[in-house]
């Protein structure tokens, strides 16, 4: 995914929060954003999902899988947005806890989507066996890993060519985000997805930081990306 020129402001009016951004991050790896509480790694996922205001300001174009994507009337092309999904940070808030784990991933898989391509189901096993998940337990019987892991399942049961992850490692033991981290590699490997992770635990980032991006406050008051 290449991003060219972006920029983006809360009011039309205001002034920039990003100015000109152009920056890649490459299919099939895992990527870090990193930097300071407020300086905008939230804002840059809400305009990846197409979630700001429809009187916020917003101009470029982006690259993925060979197709440009550019903003137009402040929004990016739903096209665009239907390749891209969220694991929240609340990540149980997308689980039904009284369900199984079949019974929540066969949920995930809505009849909105009836061109679906799901997860492959060996991957999909595979990584279940990594975690120790039996599909017939209930959720409300799982730990906080192996729900985070369901979580992100679910969501990848729809075409995904670019996941968010916001924090997904925040609540979990060090075994489990280490599980969580070396899965998550994996996932973007063999399904060519373009994983973007917001993450404050600095061990984790230089465990598995390959590719790390730090957003940065400017003297303009504009944002930046870094390498």
């Amino acid at each position: 995914m290449k991003i060219y020129n972006l920029t983006f402001a809360f009011e039309s009016n205001n002034n920039d929060f990003f100015k000109d951004i152009s920056v890649s991050f490459d299919e099939g790896k895992v990527h870090f954003i990193e930097g300071d509480n407020g300086v905008g790694k939230s804002t840059f996922f809400t305009i990846l999902r197409g979630m700001t205001s429809k009187r916020a300001k917003l101009e470029g174009s982006i690259s993925l899988q060979g197709v440009l994507y550019k903003a137009e009337n402040n929004q990016l092309p739903t096209a665009f947005l239907d390749c891209v999904h969220m694991v929240r940070q609340q990540y149980d808030t997308m689980l039904a806890h009284k369900f199984s784990v079949l019974e929540n991933l066969q949920l995930a898989n809505v009849q909105s989507y009836p061109s679906l391509k799901a997860l492959p189901e060996a991957i999909m096993l595979d990584v279940l066996h990594k975690m120790s998940i039996d599909i017939h337990v209930p959720v409300n019987l799982l730990s906080g890993g192996q729900r985070q892991l369901l979580a992100i399942l679910m969501v990848l049961q729809k075409p995904t060519n670019v996941l968010l992850l916001d924090e997904p490692t925040a609540t979990l033991d060090r075994q489990n985000a280490q599980l969580i981290m070396n899965i998550l590699h994996q996932l973007a490997e063999q399904l060519h997805i373009t994983m973007l992770i917001i993450c404050h635990d600095k061990q984790l980032v230089a465990q598995y930081g390959k590719r790390v991006m730090r957003v940065a406050k400017l003297a303009d008051g504009s944002r930046q990306f870094f390498v």
